[in-house]
């Protein structure tokens, strides 16, 4: 709070208004500047926080009353009458909003359910409203079911969206005052910390993937974990003080999500609360016995691209609209002291965000932990060349995409036995018009270093970039860490290359290529059966020695990717991919049009799929289990 008030209480003008150089425009900003310089609690910050709550213009926001009531709990005797009575004011026009079946945890983004629950209950009881608190309790156990039927919430392991769940869970716990919903509130928030610390990677100081929700800055690694930082301080070898906040400007190596100041003030008002994290889980997450996996079920809601039908028609009756079906999933990372491998079997919501594919890996075990001595690598499908690292127009939805998020394209599969992983993907049907490229990109961020060696097959490329012309697999040798990927069913509807690897605004991006060409329309079914997909293989100079060794056991593998139909008695498609290594055979069978799964295979068996399984720790001490 005091870095936050030195850095930046001479970037509001003594009306309270904002003259800094980053775009700090909307409530949720100036109510989160306002609550952490009441915080800091100097005369000079107290003045000014006051002075922003008098000054703002208060619209809704999901994050707001959240955030006003934080401010009237705990700071109402340094609030001047106006302050307060703005407060006030602005939770009487927009409380009731927090009632809403869409607030409810309805198996999408859970961390506007956990706010709101928080509102709903400690505003209503704060306002005078007692059918609030009774939703609000109605939404706590929600939660609890959903917790009780599944081992990770919908919003599972989001870098950014996480943190803002458990602030949220830990916010209630301290001020609600009924004791039974205090205690399935710290029953919550444990099993959440159980999802972030289990996967906490202490070689990399960043939480592995997969991840349901994931901007650039979260799929590139410099997210800054709040809430972690909140319980482990300077354990957390990589962490707010030495990068976000080493600087007003801070490290200049670090990605940046929206701009400084937003991370700043974001990152300082979720600390300001108190955390309920069992030491037994701190224990865990420090003395991981490696490899160490985790894996559990989650729930996913019905989604479509809300925003991308073909005409402005009745989403009710739109004849062209797309629904994703609900469902249950399974995720898991895999992780040893060099890397970590993750999946998802389905995605969140409509799956522009979802990392379903995730490796974090660090390249020289013999250096201190580090940003630049980490790499994540991650995927999107890419429709008409859209680039990471700059700003992107999705002409079909109507939205230019900022420079801090490349959305996939795509949808997509994903499932593994340990270090291996299949990934499968088709584009989204939204993408078919006007289509003058479809690939799928594998984006390795090279902001502090490029990986080692590349190799298309048995060459190898001396600039770390170029092309085949048939489909071939990768190997990247990134320090002590190996990776082959080994491209699947690659649907050809014209190209010039099936696989390139380019450098692209501070990546190198290895892609798999259906269509390189002149603008064309695609028919929707042509279109959702274009396949894609990979297998990767991950591994270490400590578990294969030389990578030479590495490529040539790689290359020994085989597998058969095709699709097949019957038009007289199922009238469907259906995708069968098989992988087949040493130690290792991957299958499934799925519906890329339905995209219902008929099964997944690992080693001749079905995966259990337990609701929640985490190497060395007895989950059935964990509430709900």
């Amino acid at each position: 709070m005091k870095l936050l008030a030195q850095y930046h209480l001479q970037d509001f003008d003594e009306n309270g208004n904002y003259c800094g150089l980053d775009n700090i425009a909307s409530i949720r900003e100036r109510l989160w500047f306002a609550y952490s310089f009441l915080a800091e609690g100097s005369v000079e910050a107290c003045r000014t926080g006051n002075n922003i709550i008098e000054a703002s213009h208060y619209d809704f926001c999901h994050f707001a009353p959240k955030i006003a009531i934080q401010i009237v709990m705990k700071y109402n005797d340094q609030l001047t009458d106006d302050a307060r009575n703005k407060l006030y004011s602005y939770l009487e026009d927009t409380i009731e909003e927090s009632a809403s079946e869409e607030m409810d945890f309805v198996g999408v983004n859970d961390n506007f359910p956990c706010m709101s629950t928080f509102i709903a209950l400690i505003g209503g009881k704060l306002l005078s409203r007692p059918h609030l608190v009774e939703i609000g309790a109605k939404r706590l156990h929600q939660l609890k079911a959903m917790l009780t039927r599944r081992g990770f919430v919908s919003e599972f392991n989001s870098p950014t969206y996480t943190g803002i769940q458990l602030e949220a869970l830990a916010e209630l716990a301290n001020y609600v005052e009924d004791e039974e919903l205090r205690e399935i509130a710290l029953q919550c928030e444990q099993r959440i910390w159980a999802d972030q610390l289990s996967r906490l990677h202490l070689p990399t100081s960043q939480v592995a993937g997969p991840y349901s929700r994931a901007y650039t800055a979260d799929s590139v690694g410099h997210t800054q974990h709040f809430a972690i930082y909140a319980v482990l301080g300077d354990l957390l070898p990589v962490n707010l003080l030495n990068t976000l906040f080493s600087t007003r400007d801070a490290d200049p190596e670090i990605v940046i999500h929206m701009n400084k100041a937003f991370l700043q003030v974001s990152a300082a008002s979720m600390m300001n609360t108190i955390y309920h994290c069992p030491e037994e889980l701190v224990k865990h997450a420090l003395n991981k016995i490696y490899p160490h996996e985790v894996s559990g079920t989650v729930e996913f809601s019905s989604s479509s691209d809300a925003h991308a039908w073909e005409q402005p028609k009745d989403p009710v009756l739109a004849e062209d609209m797309v629904e994703y079906p609900a469902g249950v999933g399974s995720n898991t990372t895999y992780m040893t002291e060099n890397f970590s491998l993750g999946t998802s079997t389905h995605e969140f919501h409509n799956g522009v965000q979802t990392d379903s594919f995730h490796i974090l890996l660090r390249c020289d075990p013999h250096k201190e932990t580090s940003l630049q001595n980490s790499r994540s690598i991650y995927t999107k499908y890419v429709i008409n060349d859209k680039k990471p690292g700059q700003s992107n127009e999705y002409e079909r939805m109507s939205v230019t995409s900022p420079e801090h998020s490349l959305w996939d394209e795509g949808r997509k599969l994903a499932f593994q036995h340990q270090n291996t992983a299949m990934v499968l993907y088709k584009p989204k049907r939204i993408g078919r018009l006007q289509v003058t490229s479809l690939k799928l990109s594998i984006l390795i961020p090279c902001q502090h270093s490029e990986p080692d060696s590349i190799w298309l097959g048995d060459r190898r490329l001396e600039e770390l970039t170029g092309e085949s012309l048939e489909p071939c697999p990768v190997f990247v040798k990134d320090g002590a860490v190996y990776m082959a990927f080994h491209p699947l069913m690659l649907t050809n509807h014209g190209r010039r290359a099936a696989v390139k690897v380019e450098r692209v605004n501070g990546y190198l991006v290895l892609s798999f290529y259906n269509y390189e060409g002149e603008v064309k329309d695609f028919d929707p079914k042509t279109f959702v059966l274009t396949g894609n997909g990979f297998v990767v293989q991950v591994s270490s100079e400590q578990e294969a020695g030389e990578f030479e060794a590495f490529r040539v056991a790689s290359s020994k593998a085989q597998f058969h990717d095709n699709t097949h139909s019957s038009v007289h008695s199922r009238q469907t498609v259906l995708r069968r991919t098989t992988f087949e290594s040493e130690g290792v055979t991957l299958s499934c069978e799925y519906s890329p049009i339905s995209e219902g799964i008929r099964y997944i295979e690992v080693n001749g068996r079905i995966p259990a799929n337990e609701k929640l399984a985490i190497t060395g720790y007895d989950v059935c001490r964990l509430p709900f289990m």
